[in-house]
């Protein structure tokens, strides 16, 4: 049933009918109170997909006047608003969640990527990524963060084992992307051709992989 009313603000939306997709979020938030935080997040991610990234980080906003505390609100708010571009926000939630739950293995990690990724700051990058990694050693997510973190201080070796291992894990794309650049970066650009076009083959629109 979930899926069914996703399906539908996904309809609307290619259908060019913004307004009649909220009303329908709406509604059902109104009918079904306790599901209302699932329904903000599914609308979310609808604006998001649709490339309507500040409508979304509105719209979470909005949510978390009811709900502040919410991890699963303040995380998708957080990644929105790396979308945007406004790290200090993201950062901002991110720390929240880890305020409220130190132990919160996912937002560990997220933090710890973005700050590989968007910053300078490798050093408490990689103390994220490790503690998430210590929690969690078999999730391809923190192995692709770890080899991530790696490659940003300058240890190609180590980076490639690490991409190398979430890359057979899951063959997903961004994590090809990574692992491609890393093999580039390396020397050993006939790999880095052969990773890129395999993920390109599993995902052609992915925009990290482009």
């Amino acid at each position: 049933w979930t899926q069914s009313q996703v399906s539908i603000a996904e309809i609307l939306i290619r259908q060019d009918k913004l307004d009649e997709m909220q009303d329908h979020m709406q509604t059902l938030r109104q009918k079904n109170p306790a599901q209302a935080d699932q329904f903000y997040l599914l609308e979310g991610q609808v604006l998001t997909d649709a490339g309507l990234t500040q409508l979304a980080y509105d719209l979470y906003t909005t949510a978390l006047v009811s709900s502040p505390d919410s991890e699963d609100l303040l995380y998708a708010r957080a990644l929105t608003a790396e979308n945007l571009g406004d790290l200090v926000a993201a950062e901002r939630d991110m720390r929240r969640i880890l305020a409220n739950d130190p132990e919160n293995v996912r937002t560990m990690n997220a933090l710890g990527y973005t700050l590989a990724d968007k910053t300078d700051r490798y050093e408490e990058a990689l103390a994220y990524i490790t503690s998430a990694y210590e929690k969690s050693p078999e999730d391809p997510a923190i192995i692709d963060s770890m080899g991530w973190v790696q490659y940003r201080l300058g240890n190609l070796d180590i980076a490639r084992q690490y991409l190398q291992q979430a890359w057979e894990m899951t063959s997903d794309s961004e994590i090809g992307a990574h692992l491609g650049e890393v093999m580039w970066q390396q020397g050993d650009q006939e790999a880095a051709r052969k990773a890129w076009e395999k993920a390109t083959a599993l995902a052609p629109d992915n925009a990290v992989l482009q």
